[in-house]
This record gives C-alpha cells, structure tokens and sequence, in this order.
C-alpha cells in the first residue's frame, strides 16, 4: 500500500496532479475534480489568474468608453443649450 509522501503513518488516498506525489486524505484537496496536495496549493495561490487579469482589464476599457460616451451626451446637451460656442 502506498503511504503519504507528507506523513509516512497514514495510507495514501490520491495522487497530486500537479507533482504526483501520494497524499492522505488530510493533504489532498480537489479543486475542480482535480487532487492537489498543500505545497502544490500554495503555489497555485501565488499564481496570477488570467482571467481575472481579463476581467479588470474589461471592467477599465467599459469605464473608459462609458466616460467617454458620457462626455460627448454632456457637449451635445451644452451645444443644445446655448451654453457653448460651436
């Protein structure tokens, strides 16, 4: 029986798809289906998630083009009401 590559008292339940090591039932934790041990974990925290770079990149240009937008409506209601010179 294989045993933990962390603990060698207990009986290994999985493998860490990432280093592929044997893990207990204490050092494995599934992300999406997917066994990982603890320093593997670690390493995946510090790891920047593309899509959430993606996503505060989208979230600036919709600022951007919506105050963009939102400047011209404001000089078109300005030229509308006199109030600049065209």
């Amino acid at each position: 029986m294989a045993v933990c590559y962390y603990h060698a008292d207990r009986p290994g339940v999985g493998v860490c798809m990432r280093c592929k090591v044997v893990i207990c039932a204490a050092c494995c934790t599934r992300v999406e289906g997917i066994n990982h041990c603890h320093a593997c974990l670690k390493i995946l925290g510090r790891a920047k998630d593309p899509r959430a770079s993606a996503g505060a990149a989208m979230g600036l240009v919709a600022v951007v083009v919506l105050g963009t937008i939102g400047l011209i409506f404001i000089g078109i209601g300005c030229l509308t009401q006199g109030m600049l010179s065209p």
